[in-house]
């Protein structure tokens, strides 16, 4: 199984999240600079927890995560240690577990960007192949699949852009909501996966 879950709203989703975040997670959040980045860091790590506690009934206590030495959370359940990954962008957070399945997610506001004619342009034997800059809803798909892969696989973005898109795209799944795409990439897993919105 997977589960997943996300908010856009991190005025209700922070203070719904204060019983879900350790104090060791606050303290490591005061290392950033910028309270926007310590609120996503505190939104990845309290949602996760939740999901997990909800997901699979077990206590907060249980659950633990750390980073490993690439930044990449680590996330162990009952002293068993299972898949996750956390995404976060200004105002949006998406997190999903596993005890099994590999899983990468990523969440991007969809918005113009500077470079992503020049995007575009570079990868079109890759990730963006038959793509215009026009289309940003399609950017936006193939831009968080990307991140998500990489995410899964641990590895390095610009490489995974210069692969073919049609290995990944089967094992992906993209919710459009509110001004926010949301991608969540598993091999492996032949269920559909569902973006669960936290209550709000």
């Amino acid at each position: 199984m997977i589960a997943t879950a996300y908010s856009t709203n991190f005025d209700t989703l922070l203070p719904a999240l204060e019983a879900w975040v350790t104090e060791a997670e606050r303290e490591a959040a005061q290392a950033y600079r910028q309270e926007p980045r310590q609120q996503q860091f505190l939104a990845g790590r309290g949602l996760l927890r939740w999901l997990v506690c909800t997901t699979w009934h077990c206590a907060a206590g249980a659950v633990s995560i750390t980073r490993q030495e690439n930044g990449a959370p680590l996330l162990s359940v009952g002293g068993q240690t299972w898949q996750c990954s956390i995404s976060h962008t200004k105002g949006a957070v998406l997190v999903a577990a596993s005890p099994e399945y590999v899983v990468g997610v990523d969440v991007e506001r969809i918005k113009p960007r500077k470079r992503l004619a020049e995007l575009v342009a570079n990868y079109q034997d890759g990730f963006f192949a038959d793509l215009s800059a026009e289309h940003w809803q399609r950017f936006f798909e193939r831009w968080t699949l990307a991140e998500a892969v990489t995410k899964a696989e641990q590895g390095l973005l610009l490489q995974i852009l210069k692969r073919p898109v049609a290995n990944y795209q089967t094992d992906a799944t993209h919710e459009h909501h509110d001004d926010f795409m949301l991608c969540c990439y598993t091999p492996k897993f032949t269920d559909s996966v569902t973006f669960q919105r936290f209550p709000s």
